[in-house]
């Protein structure tokens, strides 16, 4: 049903019963004619993309890599499920969102089958590190200015700055230690 039907429609239904919520429903029934458009522009596109059907295989074969970057990213990431869903998520859809330009870039090419994996790997792989910087940019949001890498990365830089003190310390016998203070009793540093 075309959009311009929807409008005639809402028309006469408008002229024989009035009001405003006529108008308010041929409103809302012609967003919803354009959202199902725009799905089956998507649906079109994908189809284009992948040189077949839009099925569970072909979405496995052109996008199952980029979900299993995906899902290992958001499992690396330290932090809460938030932060491990948001790291997760940025890294594969840049690298969907990158391995779908870079094959577009070869226009009439994109079936030949090395170029498309090479365009597959390299979009991939760009797509991702800039998905990665958005996600970053969302954790940064979330986390009040820091990723949870760089949280870690802190926590780890205090621990070896307070090491160093107490060596420079206990090497001067400033503030009471001694050299024996950093070494436990198995004979490695405290």
């Amino acid at each position: 049903m075309s959009i311009s039907l929807l409008a005639r429609a809402a028309g006469l239904a408008k002229g024989l019963f009035g009001g405003a919520k006529v108008a308010a429903g041929a409103k809302a029934a012609g967003a919803a004619a354009k959202g199902l458009q725009g799905r089956r522009m998507a649906a079109q596109a994908l189809h284009s993309y992948m040189g077949g059907p839009v099925n569970a295989t072909n979405l496995a074969v052109n996008f199952g890599m980029d979900a299993g970057f995906g899902v290992m990213q958001g499992i690396a990431t330290p932090g809460d499920l938030g932060d491990k869903v948001i790291a997760g998520t940025a890294s594969a859809v840049g690298g969907a969102l990158g391995g779908i330009g870079a094959v577009s870039a070869l226009g009439k090419y994109k079936n030949n089958p090395g170029l498309r994996m090479m365009g597959e790997f390299g979009g991939g792989w760009g797509g991702d590190m800039v998905g990665q910087m958005g996600g970053d940019m969302l954790l940064r949001a979330k986390g009040g200015g820091t990723t949870p890498w760089e949280k870690v990365q802190m926590d780890s830089d205090q621990q070896y700055r307070q090491q160093l003190e107490r060596e420079l310390m206990a090497t001067y016998g400033i503030g009471g230690y001694q050299p024996t203070d950093l070494i436990d009793s198995t004979g490695g540093l405290a």
